[in-house]
């Protein structure tokens, strides 16, 4: 399972959880597509029934 965040300084955009490993990318490479320089995509994966960060994605 993993939880996507799209943030915008700080604040929380949209947030949805995917179980599905292939969704999860097809949904992140949607939400790149949509950044600018202050949003970005924070992911997280269910690892031993907590969340833990599994990737950061933000224009440089």
């Amino acid at each position: 399972m993993y939880r996507i965040i799209l943030l915008e300084n700080e604040q929380i955009l949209s947030s949805k959880e995917i179980e599905d490993y292939d969704e999860t990318f097809r949904y992140i490479n949607s939400l790149v597509k949509q950044l600018d320089k202050n949003k970005k995509i924070i992911v997280h994966e269910m690892r031993n029934e907590k969340w833990e960060k599994f990737g950061e994605w933000k224009l440089e």
